[in-house]
């Protein structure tokens, strides 16, 4: 911290001696010596303005001495600020494998919202977004490009806001774009007849999102799923799960309800999850979305040491000009004054 004590007692230290010199200056004062015949002396303009300039450089040095002490305490002081900062992490990586099956559609429209609307306090992490339904599809890889994270998920929460069922029942229309942007997005995630909501081949697919195996780095899946399965996957949930240890990857599943499974669906993806590490989220609330992520971020910050740390910037230029100033004055009235 900056060390006000010092510069005060410099201030007190100079007051002090400026004080007993004027003092002693008093009680020292000789009687004016007397000249006879110089009273013309007064009436001389060179005379009188070389009197007026002597008291002028008098008040000049004591000013710029007064400044110098000031300059000098407050350098010696060290006027200085602190913050504390947490160091960003750019090895932290986020997959968020999101399960498009038509169960999902209305949470999957809030989940895209209300990531997009986070990937502003990001510092340093990748994101990639990974769908899947009976067979996946990466939309877009790991990458820390904000500008595009943002854009890509405010366009498929509006592409995914889509009531599939009541267009196909004549109950609901939408345009033409509207249609097209849906089907662009669901593309490549129904590569099997009769079957959807592949859960388990759709969280191994996210694992192969990650890069950089032999890097140290944070890795990290969001898997929002109702784990409604519609179909023969090649993995079983457990033999997924068990793809993620393999490369110290930590799963955190969103679990928004179910409308057609038993609570089956539920207590698998808990047991599953916490079973290999990861954490379990049960909530029809996509603004828990915000809560995972801030864990995240809080854990593995911690894991990768992520320590808090002082930091103290001095600010000299204030004290160094003034004592610099007053340097220079003294040398031009002392030149002056000869």
């Amino acid at each position: 911290m900056s060390l006000w004590w010092v510069t005060l007692l410099l201030l007190v230290a100079g007051v002090a001696v400026w004080a007993i010199a004027f003092w002693n200056r008093r009680s020292t004062r000789r009687a004016p010596v007397v000249v006879a015949n110089s009273e013309f002396l007064e009436r001389v303009p060179s005379f009188a303005r070389s009197q007026s300039t002597a008291r002028l450089l008098r008040v000049l040095l004591v000013v710029i001495a007064v400044l110098g002490l000031v300059g000098s305490s407050v350098l010696s002081g060290r006027v200085a600020t602190e913050r504390v900062q947490t160091p960003a992490f750019a090895n932290r990586d986020i997959v968020l494998c999101l399960d498009i099956s038509g169960s999902m559609y209305q949470y999957d429209t809030e989940i895209l919202s209300t990531f997009a609307d986070m990937v502003d306090s990001f510092e340093g992490e990748r994101v990639a977004l990974s769908i899947f339904n009976s067979t996946s599809r990466t939309a877009f890889p790991l990458t820390n490009d904000y500008d595009l994270i943002h854009r890509e998920l405010s366009a498929d929460a509006q592409a995914i806001d889509f009531d599939e069922q009541g267009y196909r029942m004549g109950t609901r229309e939408y345009s033409a774009d509207k249609r097209r942007q849906f089907a662009d997005f669901i593309a490549g995630t129904r590569g099997l007849d009769d079957q959807a909501s592949l859960v388990p081949d759709g969280l191994a697919a996210c694992a192969q999102e990650f890069d950089h195996a032999e890097q140290d780095r944070s890795r990290s899946i969001i898997l929002a799923t109702d784990n409604e399965v519609n179909g023969d996957p090649i993995y079983s949930l457990d033999e997924a799960a068990s793809t993620l240890d393999q490369r110290d990857i930590t799963l955190y599943t969103f679990y928004p309800g179910a409308s057609e499974c038993s609570s089956t669906c539920a207590d698998e993806l808990k047991q599953v999850t916490e079973g290999h590490g990861g954490h379990f989220f049960s909530s029809s609330d996509p603004n828990a979305i915000p809560s995972i992520l801030n864990q995240i971020q809080k854990t593995q910050a911690a894991e990768m040491g992520a320590t808090p740390t002082l930091i103290r910037t001095d600010h000299p230029l204030f004290g160094w000009v003034v004592s610099f100033l007053a340097v220079l004055g003294v040398i031009l009235a002392g030149w002056r004054s000869r």
